[in-house]
């Protein structure tokens, strides 16, 4: 089932009006608050509001794809409302103009938009994936509606939005934790996980690097490189290997700027025997570039990014993790949790780091809705919903339906089942066996295997947007105030 659009704008005296409840009793003095509001507005202009969005998600989530689709939907919304009927302001026809906007010289790297769309519907390929922080400017012109007799006089105002769409690597999100915990505890906890299957035989190598190495030996360049490099490889296996997600820290595998800076260069150490590591040491090296590597996170990341967040949309695949095994899924579970508890607006880590103000309520959107049938996308978000204990809103979503339903015979019953163009192939109908749990399955679930399938994106027209699941309902979750 659906999950339902956020209340109206008004609360929920006028939610509960909206449904045919109890009549609300109206308030004279907000009306006339607002009224004023809109009259200022209507004879003085209103300034553009700026509303910045994080997205981000877990490694190959569909980022881009989401972005992209997000604003080639807003920008054919005003001649096309269908595109985007679920938001509200657009669905009454209230959103009159959408535009790409300009950056300015100090921004972050502009989203890769038009090329993006482009290998869409020119090159009918999926868009390269961003693997760094960009930026996305929409500027938005809505009319909004103003409550009271005054307001009702007046007419719609017109409200002049800046929606900033920040693009950045989910990756960061599992450094958030790392803030609280110092080289000692994640050394600890990360030895002890290498030991562990599936990940054992991945970090054979860089394990073995380890072997017979003194901590308590001088500091060498060459060390310090090949222990770091070593390391970053067996991240990069656990991820595109066995599907792992729990993997710290973040820019080892999506540096951006900091791409070849000296302070990547450290790994997880025992502690030296005696627990005193001698200054200069390899040991008291490597924990002061772990100390440098938390402290830009925090200078870099945290202050300018993650404090300025007016809502935050994060991207889970949960297929990939599904059939990926019991392995991939528990540490699918686990990066979630992480995630969900750094981005909790009251108590999480966001919260105790020293921002001005609390992090917005996160919308996390499990993506490719479109692999499996409508009747099964409501125990989709409901697996979602579980993993993230529910520290947010939780939706099923395809920003690019590439998939109709359809149905197959399985054994004499007929199964409901999706149908897409395959890439490399002609057409293919998948059936998700047993259905999508909707909490941890037990390890007997995972005895069945699944090759999901690489659906080919549908063809597109630009101008006219891209065919969807819950797009809107994800982006009316994360901003109800731009679209009520």
């Amino acid at each position: 089932m659906a999950r339902p659009l956020p209340e109206p704008a008004g609360g929920a005296a006028r939610a509960q009006h909206a449904r045919g409840g109890l009549i609300a009793v109206p308030d004279p003095i907000a009306e006339a608050r607002a009224a004023a509001g809109a009259l200022r507005r209507l004879l003085l202009g209103a300034p553009e509001e700026t509303v910045r969005l994080a997205v981000t998600g877990l490694s190959r989530a569909g980022k881009t794809v989401f972005v992209t689709a997000l604003a080639a939907n807003l920008m054919a919304a005003p001649r096309d409302p269908r595109r985007m009927a679920g938001l509200p302001a657009v669905a009454e026809g209230r959103v009159v103009a959408v535009q790409e906007a300009g950056l300015t010289v100090t921004d972050a790297p502009l989203f890769p938009l038009r090329s993006a769309l482009a290998a869409l519907s020119g090159e009918a390929r999926w868009p390269e994936p961003t693997t760094r922080l960009t930026k996305l400017a929409l500027s938005l012109e809505v009319m909004t509606p103003s409550p009271g007799w005054l307001g009702r006089q007046l007419g719609p105002s017109r409200r002049a939005v800046r929606l900033e769409v920040v693009d950045y690597p989910g990756e960061w999100l599992l450094d958030l934790p790392l803030l609280g915990r110092s080289f000692e505890a994640w050394s600890a906890a990360e030895l002890a996980r290498a030991e562990e299957a599936p990940r054992a035989e991945r970090a054979a190598a860089w394990r073995g690097a380890l072997a017979g190495l003194d901590p308590q030996a001088a500091a060498e360049h060459a060390v310090l490189a090949r222990l770091a490099e070593a390391y970053t490889l067996y991240l990069r296996r656990c991820r595109d290997e066995a599907g792992l997600a729990l993997l710290t820290p973040g820019r080892f595998l999506n540096p951006d700027a900091w791409a070849g800076m000296p302070f990547l260069l450290f790994c997880p150490l025992p502690l030296p025997a005696g627990g005193s590591p001698r200054a200069g040491s390899l040991w008291a090296t490597m924990r002061a570039h772990y100390d440098e590597y938390l402290r830009r996170t925090r200078a870099e990341f945290l202050a300018p990014h993650m404090a300025r967040f007016d809502a935050q949309i994060v991207l889970v695949d949960l297929f990939r993790a599904l059939a990926s095994g019991a392995a991939s899924f528990a540490d699918t579970r686990s990066a979630l949790a992480d995630i969900a508890a750094a981005l909790r607006p009251e108590g999480g880590w966001l919260a105790r780091l020293g921002l001005a103000r609390h992090p917005p309520r996160p919308v996390y959107a499990a993506t490719k809705a479109d692999y499996v049938p409508e009747s099964q996308r409501g125990q989709l978000a409901a697996l979602l919903r579980h993993l993230v204990g529910g520290n947010g809103a939780t939706l099923a979503v395809a920003a690019a339906a590439c998939t109709r339903d359809t149905t197959l015979e399985d054994r004499g019953r007929t199964v409901e089942a999706v149908e897409g163009l395959v890439e490399g192939g002609g057409r293919e109908a998948f059936w998700f066996a047993g259905g999508i749990p909707v909490e941890t399955p037990s390890a007997a679930w995972f005895d069945r295997r699944y090759a999901v399938p690489v659906f080919a994106p549908p063809a597109i027209d630009p101008e006219r947007g891209l065919r969807h699941l819950n797009l809107d309902r994800v982006l009316a979750a994360a901003l109800p105030e731009v679209f009520a």
